[in-house]
């Protein structure tokens, strides 16, 4: 990895991903995007970039992460592996029927390799909670334990998301419910909370060497995501050029408010990358994304505008 490239984190290995730059980190996902990238060269990426949750060490963050970091950055760095912890899980909750429902064979084709970076995921968040957050090992006891650290917003977002899987299960080949399922998960969980979450704890971390296990997973969950992202945008964009925005829209409609107002609520590690918020960096995403996929610039304002508005009453 010696060559510069506007891409490094596509070669990097785990040893090599916490000491990566930050902006490369933070505007990887942004950059495979605009590629848009077809199912077929995002499986062909998956093939060239795999890792593993096991190999990372995580000797020095439990050192680090009991008896050096501030009491601050350890309280808000619990609460967001927290999110991790159930949001990866639950995430395979609704992967199993999008991979049913998908319209065409080079979608189940890509979507199975998703499903294994969410296991892989899954794996991680259940090592950094047993052996950083001191979580019960047994992963169904350490779930519970992580439920109740969520905020209400998490929680309301996650009985839509149970919603729409009972809907796309009981009618695995509607493709208008299948869509509703993709701008869920991928557009709003994995586009603007997971992707900003990833980011907001690297950038908090990024000028401290106490925490490379931690450092090193997220990157390379960050990396995972920008694949995630971008098939979710090709999905919805043909969604969109096939007659099916109102699906679309509905589901923005419900879920965007939710997400952002999670950024309010929540007391994880804030985002001031180039002296944005996490709110701000949401927004950007969520504005970003919808215009990729072909949604008319007027409703993206209009849902944006009204989902702060509660924001803004509460900061009042």
């Amino acid at each position: 990895m010696t060559r510069w490239s506007t891409l490094l984190l596509d070669e990097a290995s785990l040893t090599q991903m916490p000491e990566l730059p930050l902006d490369h980190v933070m505007r990887h996902a942004d950059l495979v995007a605009a590629e848009r990238p077809k199912p077929q060269k995002l499986y062909e990426r998956w093939e060239r970039q795999q890792w593993s949750a096991q190999a990372i060490d995580l000797e020095q963050d439990r050192i680090a992460f009991d008896n050096e970091l501030p009491t601050a950055t350890r309280d808000a760095l619990t609460e967001s592996i927290a999110t991790f912890i159930t949001g990866e899980y639950t995430g395979l909750d609704l992967l199993g029927p999008i991979l049913t429902g998908a319209p065409e064979e080079v979608d189940h084709l890509y979507l199975g390799t998703q499903i294994a970076d969410e296991t892989r995921h899954t794996q991680l968040m259940l090592r950094f909670g047993e052996e950083l957050l001191g979580l019960d090992r047994d992963p169904r006891r350490m779930l519970i334990q992580a439920w109740e650290m969520l905020t209400p917003a998490h929680r309301e977002l996650s009985v839509i998301e149970a919603e729409i899987v009972r809907e796309l299960q009981e009618h695995p080949s509607d493709y208008r419910r299948w869509l509703r399922a993709v701008t869920h998960f991928h557009l709003i969980t994995e586009g603007v909370l997971a992707l900003v979450g990833q980011r907001a704890i690297l950038n908090e971390l990024h000028d401290t060497s106490m925490l490379p296990g931690v450092k090193a997973g997220f990157t390379a969950m960050c990396r995972d995501e920008s694949r995630h992202v971008s098939y979710g945008l090709h999905a919805l964009r043909q969604g969109v050029r096939e007659g099916y925005g109102d699906e679309i829209r509905e589901i923005v409609e419900l879920t965007a408010p939710i997400a952002l107002r999670i950024d309010v609520e929540s007391e994880t590690v804030e985002d001031r990358t180039d002296g944005l918020t996490m709110t701000e960096l949401s927004v950007h995403s969520l504005r970003r994304q919808l215009n990729l996929i072909g949604i008319e610039r007027e409703f993206t304002e209009n849902v944006i505008r009204r989902s702060l508005q509660p924001v803004a009453a509460e900061s009042d």
